[in-house]
């Protein structure tokens, strides 16, 4: 198990959002490069994002920047990330391990509970684990039976994703301990934008029940 579990603050759109991740001491940001997405975000205004935060945090004390791309190009992914300053890239669609192979790191492997057999088949830093809803890609922002992962935890950097809030983000982390824990829609004032007070309450109910693992 994690001893320390890491956030992604997925979906930023703005500075101002971005500038509260970092503040907050989020371990990454998510900038999403699926156009259907109420939350897409153009390379070039992830760049300028990232040029602020970075300007007021510094490169190494700010969070690491993953780009979510759905089925994309590989070509594609690659100028992306290179236009937009990312760090890695969470893959959300039906993408081979080939095509995932092929990112430089670091790179994260959304699944679904219904394709927790994949787990292992793809050379990445962390499995992103969400609920499964074949018609939403890049996130349900859809709450499930967080136990299912429990027996994967020990073996893989898990990722738990999916209807986590700021009310119970701290439950799922002191009972499985899981590498990370992503949230997006559960901390927005309206899609794309959002509420700094729960992001503030998600994160420190994160950090709240690491403590209390370790005094434990």
């Amino acid at each position: 198990m994690s001893k320390r579990t890491r956030v992604k603050i997925c979906g930023i759109t703005n500075e101002s959002d971005g500038l509260e991740a970092a503040r907050l001491g989020a371990d990454f940001i998510g900038f999403i490069f699926y156009p259907p997405s109420p939350r897409y975000i153009e390379p070039r205004r992830a760049a300028e994002v990232l040029r602020t935060i970075r300007e007021a945090y510094g490169a190494a004390a700010s969070p690491r920047a993953i780009g979510v791309f759905v089925d994309e190009d590989p070509a594609r992914i690659a100028a992306v990330r290179k236009e937009a300053g990312l760090a890695g890239v969470q893959f959300s669609g039906d993408e081979t391990p080939e095509v995932v192979a092929r990112s430089a790191p670091l790179r994260i492997r959304s699944l679904s509970i219904e394709t927790l057999d994949r787990l292992g088949r793809y050379d990445v830093d962390a499995y992103l684990c969400d609920a499964h809803a074949p018609l939403e890609k890049g996130g349900t922002g859809r709450s499930y039976d967080y136990e299912i992962l429990r027996p994967h935890i020990p073996r893989y950097p898990l990722i738990v994703a999916g209807g986590l809030t700021p009310e119970t983000v701290g439950r799922v982390v002191s009972s499985l301990r899981p590498w990370g824990v992503d949230v997006s829609s559960a901390i927005e004032s309206e899609p794309g934008r959002k509420d700094h007070a729960r992001m503030a309450a998600f994160i420190q109910a994160v950090r709240n029940a690491c403590a209390d693992a370790v005094e434990a």
